[in-house]
């Protein structure tokens, strides 16, 4: 892994010389380019804010002027209303307010309310699209102009639909319940100065905007603007910023209330209301709902969670209770907001409301009480150190709570909760007393660790009702039926909405920061870094009016860069492309360098394949490059010096090994050493040979021809271990020392007993004569015995069964021992004898197979089957019993002896496979050790077939018999002449044993005989005729 590693991080110099020249180019474009960025970020947030400035201005102007005119406008109205120098008639009143609208396309609308409900109504359909979509207006038509009059159930509403032109185009007349008396703009008109309402909703268009009232002598004049309008200046293309999910606008009052914004504060799951059932009605009361044709219903204007309104529109638990039911029951319901719960209170006392929303007042006389819509608990926002009730306590007025009538506290009442919560939070009041879900919902931004909100439970919860007009005290029951219908899953979706905390629907400002910047002059017109939400802004605020509103944009810091990014981008890849151009440039300055390094690198390549002849010298201008080339040229001289010592170093040690194992035993001789040259004359006439299958082989260079006469030499290197008793084994008794001479002792013993035996049958009577013919037979037939048991040691023959009969037979003769044969034996000896032992005199047989002759195994005869070792293995190592031994039907060797001898080919393929020969050297474990190998599969160690033996293996196989055939150097065995040899071998090459082509080859080329003429007395050197052998290969 860390010679990868050190390749890994190896870079050449063509390579480094370019990565210079691009990195140094690359740090140059880059500190270019961070310059750039910072610039450009200072260039981008001056343009932006550039835009803001501009955008804000629009946007001042826009409400200033909107503003200025609705006031001047009504003012002029009000003068010309109270003239009384002239009349004017319907058409002239239109003509003038149309001609107001055209010069102010800002209105909504101009109107006028009289005090006996009378309303005339003039709307400019091109001041906002949500005008003209809730109109129904076609493209053709830009002016709406309804009247209203009439009372009870006559009382009606004309509209009428004119082009620009005022060419009439239709006449709407319906039903109307419309009485502008009742409403915010004329009940809060004063005569002296020009009232402009909190947003509310515009009752019979169910649009949300804001009303410049003023009263005149006989009416008051109205003008309306809808927030519409103001909200789509605030967009971001308004903006200057493009179509953006990410920016939020806000305009909103000094108290932080929304006033309009381009920001959708409602929640997926608060734009609808869960699916009701229709409430299955009974005839008279499908009577009752046909009569009725609208409820006017009262809506608050900050009762949050239950009843209040977001900008006009009603909004609360309450408000979408109600919703749900007027669908089950089928009936119209319309929300009249813009009064404080005080005013909507009195209006209901009056009869001007139908309804009156979200109260908690005991049933009285006049009025008809729902069934509960919520429960909630009272509760007592106040400090957080105070304890008990505080000594001055804020409620709203004309709410009903229970313990109002607590002595200890002081009660101030306020018009609605906002003023309420501002006057807690001045310090005017130390709490404020209302419903638990009201009091969590109130903005604290600032305070939430100095407050708390103690839930009276010692009360009992408060039931938060409808209150309908006594005339409808029989649609009362319809609301509480339709109520008890409402199913648990509907009331949980309402209590998840409006109870959970996770509505982000809010009439005032979401963060707290833009109220407190509003007041810090310093901050306007400023991008002022923000963390809102877990997000980084930019704020930039700034007023816009003197009535103390404010236009707030907050910015993702992420897009004043995004311009200079992208510039960015463009500027790298421009870069990037220059520098790709340039690229060759710098691959060419690499050049005077690079040339004579590669040369370089081909002359290593040469010296990695030991070409060393073929190194030169690389001329350079390069000094370095020179002076590296002419080390390389002396270093190879020294490699090739120090080869060349190395390679006789390890020949002559292979060279030594293979005399050592000649040495160690004289039935060797000198194999190792004669093997190699046999086998190099037969390789070199093999590859001058241009036939049959021999045409092709070559060694393809000096190299392989080294292989091979290493491999020769090594042939026999595993007879190192291989014990020399064995080795030299002469007789079938021999083992260290030929024990033929125990056995003749033995003999010599009965031989003595057998003069003993005829001495004793004397004593006792027997004639001399007979007694001394007895003992002649018995010594004639031991010398007879022995005779027969000394030429069977010799193995020089084969022992027929009758021979081994005679030797188990003779076996059984018996001699008496009397000493001990425990005694002077090494502690090695002692572990083998039997335990068991009699102690002399004891009887025993003349050839016995002892327990102490088996010698077992002590190490494993696993191989590693990567070897291909194929031997069958004895069970004992050696095995020394007389009669087995001497029952050996031909040679010397025990099956364990034999396989002793052939181990010595394991022996040799376990000390080459652990030498870590280099790569020109790999195949001289394998020549080194298949020379034992037969065609037909027969041979050891491997068992190899003839498609699995090479050339070079073969030749080892007849250079190894035929020198072991005609050494005359080994003393157990004769040498067999030249003739007798090859006839020899010409049998095992027709009985697959060796390889026929090329032993016939080894005869033509005449190897056998320039092999003798080196190595073999001339005696042993007999005429051979080869050419039968050829006859016989046609004849075949």
């Amino acid at each position: 892994m860390g010679g990868l590693i050190r390749r890994a991080r190896k870079i050449s110099i063509r390579y480094t010389v370019g990565t210079l020249f691009l990195i140094a180019t690359t740090l140059t474009a880059l500190v270019a380019i961070a310059l750039q960025f910072h610039f450009g970020k200072q260039t981008s947030q001056e343009q932006l804010l550039s835009k803001l400035i501009m955008a804000s201005a629009a946007i001042s102007e826009y409400v200033s002027e909107m503003e200025l005119s609705a006031v001047s406008n009504a003012r002029i109205l009000k003068t010309i209303s109270m003239a009384d120098t002239e009349k004017f008639s319907q058409r002239e009143i239109r003509d003038l307010l149309v001609e107001v609208l055209r010069d102010n396309p800002l209105f909504y609308s101009i109107y006028y309310g009289k005090p006996n409900d009378d309303f005339y109504q003039i709307i400019n359909l091109d001041s906002s699209p949500v005008v003209r979509q809730r109109l129904h207006a076609e493209d053709r038509e830009r002016w709406v102009v309804i009247n209203i009059d009439g009372s009870g159930a006559q009382r009606t509403r004309a509209t009428r639909y004119f082009t620009d032109r005022l060419s009439l185009t239709r006449i709407v007349t319906e039903p109307s319940n419309y009485f502008p008396t009742q409403r915010p703009w004329y009940s809060t008109a004063q005569a002296n100065k020009v009232n402009k309402t909190h947003p509310y909703l515009f009752q019979h268009f169910k649009i949300t905007g804001q009303t410049y009232s003023i009263k005149s002598r006989n009416a008051v004049i109205g003008i309306d603007i809808v927030l519409s309008s103001v909200a789509s200046k605030l967009s971001t293309q308004a903006l200057g910023l493009g179509v953006r999910q990410d920016v939020e606008t806000y305009l909103f009052n000094r108290e932080g209330e929304i006033l309009a914004s381009n920001f959708n504060q409602v929640s997926p799951n608060e734009s609808s209301l869960p699916e009701v059932q229709p409430l299955v009605l009974s005839e008279p009361q499908q009577q009752i709902v046909r009569q009725i044709k609208s409820l006017k219903v009262s809506n608050q204007t900050d009762w949050f969670p239950y009843d209040f309104a977001n900008a006009g529109e009603p909004q609360g638990y309450t408000i979408d209770l109600l919703n749900m039911v007027a669908q089950m029951i089928g009936i119209k319901l319309e929300y009249m907001n813009g009064f404080s719960f005080e005013e909507l209170s009195d209006q209901f006392q009056k009869g001007k409301l139908d309804v009156l929303n979200a109260v908690a007042l005991p049933q009285g006389e006049n009025s008809a009480l729902s069934a509960p819509l919520v429960l909630d608990k009272p509760a007592l926002l106040k400090a957080e150190n105070v304890q008990g009730w505080p000594k001055t306590v804020a409620v709203v007025r004309g709410q009903q709570w229970p313990l109002m009538n607590e002595p200890s506290v002081r009660w101030i009442e306020f018009e609605d909760v906002n003023q309420a919560v501002e006057a807690f939070r001045a310090g005017r009041v130390e709490g404020f007393y209302n419903a638990y879900q009201v009091l969590k919902s109130v903005n604290l931004t600032g305070l939430e660790q100095q407050t708390q909100i103690q839930i009276l439970d010692a009360q009992p919860e408060i039931p938060i009702s409808l209150v309908m007009s006594p005339q409808y005290a029989e649609l009362s029951a319809l609301f509480n039926q339709a109520l008890a219908q409402i199913t648990p899953e509907q009331l949980t979706w309402l209590q998840e909405k409006w109870f959970s905390g996770h509505t982000t629907f809010s009439r005032w400002v979401p963060y707290s920061i833009l109220r407190e910047v509003s007041q810090q002059q310093e901050q306007y017109g400023r991008m002022l870094p923000i963390t809102v939400a877990d997000k980084d802004r930019y704020l930039y605020l700034v007023p816009v009016s003197d009535e103390q509103e404010y236009l707030a944009v907050l910015i993702p810091q992420h897009l004043v860069t995004e311009q200079v990014v992208a510039q960015l981008w463009k500027s790298l890849s421009m870069t990037v492309g220059v520098m790709l151009i340039l690229l060759p440039v710098a691959w060419w300055f690499g050049t005077p360098i690079v040339n004579p390094i590669s040369q370089l690198i081909d002359e290593t390549h040469k010296i990695k394949r030991r070409e060393f002849e073929d190194v030169k010298l690389v001329d350079s201008k390069i000094k370095e490059v020179s002076e590296l080339s002419g080390a390389m040229t002396d270093m190879v001289k020294e490699i090739r010096r120090h080869e060349k010592s190395q390679e006789e170093f390890v020949e002559a040690f292979i060279q030594l090994i293979a005399g050592a194992i000649d040495d160690k035993s004289p039935y060797t001789a000198g194999h190792c050493n004669r093997v190699p040259e046999l086998g190099m004359m037969l390789a070199k006439a093999v590859e001058e040979s241009d036939e049959g299958c021999f045409k092709d082989f070559r060694f393809a260079n000096a190299k392989e021809w080294r292989e091979f006469r290493i491999a020769a030499w090594l042939h026999d290197c595993g007879k190192i271990t291989t014990p020399e008793h064995i080795v030299d084994k002469g007789s079938k008794l021999e083992a260290n020392y030929n024990r033929i001479h125990e056995v003749r002792t033995r003999f010599e013993v009965l031989w003595r007993d057998a003069q003993i035996e005829a001495l004793k049958a004397q004593l006792k009577g027997t004639p001399k004569a007979q007694a001394e013919r007895a003992c002649k037979q018995r010594q004639q037939q031991l010398q007879e015995d022995f005779a027969f048991i000394a030429q069977a040691n010799i193995g020089s023959e084969f022992m027929s069964d009758e021979s081994l009969q005679r030797i188990r037979t003779i076996a059984t003769q018996t001699w008496v021992r009397h000493f001990d044969n425990r005694l002077g034996l090494s502690p090695l000896e002692e572990l083998h004898q039997p335990e068991n032992m009699k102690s002399p005199p004891v009887k025993e047989k003349l050839l016995m197979d002892r327990p102490e002759h088996i010698v077992h195994r002590e190490r494993s005869t696993h191989f590693d089957p990567k070897l291909g070792i194929k031997m069958e293995v004895p069970e004992h190592l050696y095995n020394l019993g007389e009669v087995y031994n001497l029952s050996i039907r031909a040679g010397t060797l025990t099956a364990e002896d034999r396989y002793k001898i052939n181990e010595h080919m394991i022996s040799g393929i376990k000390m080459l496979d652990a030498l870590p020969f280099p790569k020109e050297l790999s195949r001289v474990p394998r020549y080194a050790s298949t020379h034992h190998e037969t065609l037909k599969g027969t041979g050891y160690p491997r068992k190899l077939s003839a498609e699995e033996l090479s050339i070079p293996e073969r030749i080892l196989v007849i250079a190894d018999i035929f020198e072991a055939l005609t050494a005359a150097d080994r003393p157990y065995k004769k040498a067999k002449p030249l003739s007798v040899a090859v006839d020899i071998m010409y049998k095992m090459a027709c009985d697959q044993h060796i390889d026929k082509d090329l032993f016939l080859l080894f005869l033509k080329q005449g190897v056998y005989l320039e092999y003798a003429h080196m190595f073999l007395p001339e005696k042993q050197i007999d005429k051979v005729n080869i050419e039968q052998y050829f006859q016989q290969e046609k004849v075949a």
